[in-house]
């Protein structure tokens, strides 16, 4: 390397390191507030690495915030909020709400990249006090929410990730089972207006009104699945689809849905596909958030916006460390190592040793 360029480099490292300064110590605390917007379903393991990442950076506060994954976005994208690092359930999220969008008729890009750094699947959750808790397993678990006087509950398609997955889970159920209607009883009669389920073949379309209001008590529906636990936990009701991390990490019951229906396992990618999930209205103009169903991935970006851009990339190199991926672990979350990206140049410098740009 020559002088030129062993100067550049020097210079290159002492500005960030300047920068980094300043971000620092910018508030008259002495402490600066790192904006974690995340999906609820990660609240449980973040608190952890929070926790963890303090101490290493007693100037630092990190503030979390949960959401459905969907809100989560709308936060930045819609709602004006700024936040320095987006952790979500379904990284498939980004690209068509964050590259690229038209909000309020400007044309704008709030990420440029993800990672997909997670994994999990969906289990049917409940208690000790749930109806017919002894009986239930992976065999009947439908016949069981079918029953007149049990309740169960799953997050808002239109907000959660895990709204439109419990949909697909269910849908293929029947396929599984060889049980045709456990959609048309556990979720299209359920609602009014209903949603409905319409076979082409072997493949499945759900479509999501505008508007979900369930029909009766049978069916509960909450902005995300952590807040249908209290319900859980009091016998509000008696069942609701979770992912399994959040299962274990609150102590739960619950029953393990085959891999062909769990949305867990890679291996049938493509028996997953077979269901579609369209929303009647979309929630922007110029975005649809029609879903294909897919195995469970979650993500992370920094938004092009983030006011402590220098900060989130030292958080987001902890939560891909070694010492990271041990909290998540702990707390029953599956991690992957390496993660992966479908834009490696666009990822910052400092976590482009950590990740891997995915194939296609």
């Amino acid at each position: 390397m020559n002088r030129g360029r062993i100067a550049l480099a020097l210079i290159a490292i002492l500005l960030a390191g300047f920068l980094y300064s300043l971000i620092y110590f910018s508030l008259p605390s002495g402490k600066v507030t790192l904006k974690v917007i995340c999906a609820d379903s990660v609240l449980y393991p973040l608190e952890r690495v929070q926790k963890a990442f303090e101490s290493s950076h007693p100037n630092v506060d990190v503030e979390l915030e949960g959401h459905g994954s969907i809100q989560v976005i709308r936060q930045v994208t819609e709602l004006g909020a700024e936040a320095d690092l987006l952790m979500i359930a379904d990284y498939s999220l980004i690209p068509i709400m964050m590259y690229n969008t038209t909000m309020s008729g400007t044309n704008q890009s709030y990420a440029d990249y993800y990672v997909r750094f997670a994994g999990n699947s969906v289990v049917l959750a409940y208690t000790n006090q749930s109806k017919y808790a002894g009986e239930i397993n992976s065999t009947n678990w439908y016949s069981i929410l079918m029953r007149s006087d049990v309740k169960f509950g799953f997050p808002n398609p239109l907000i959660d990730a895990l709204g439109y997955r419990a949909l697909v889970t269910i849908q293929l159920a029947e396929t599984y089972y060889g049980e045709n209607g456990i959609f048309h009883e556990l979720v299209t009669d359920n609602f009014d207006p209903p949603i409905s389920s319409v076979p082409d073949g072997s493949n499945f379309t759900i479509t999501v009104p505008a508007v979900q209001t369930p029909k009766g008590d049978n069916v509960v529906l909450r902005a995300s699945s952590v807040e249908l636990i209290p319900l859980l936990q009091l016998g509000s009701i008696d069942y609701c689809f979770m992912y399994l991390s959040n299962a274990k990490q609150y102590g739960l019951g619950y029953v393990e849905l085959p891999d062909e229906i769990n949305l867990g396992n890679p291996q049938y990618a493509e028996y997953y596909q077979r269901v579609a999930v369209k929303f009647e209205q979309q929630r922007f103009s110029s975005v649809s958030l029609d879903r294909t169903g897919q195995t469970i991935y979650f993500g992370l970006t920094i938004p092009t916006n983030a006011p402590h851009a220098l900060l989130a990339v030292e958080f987001v190199k902890f939560v891909l460390s070694q010492e990271g991926k041990d909290v998540f672990r702990s707390c029953s979350q599956p991690v992957f190592n390496p993660s992966f990206t479908d834009n490696l140049t666009a990822v910052p410098t400092e976590l482009q040793s950590l990740v891997v740009q995915e194939s296609h």
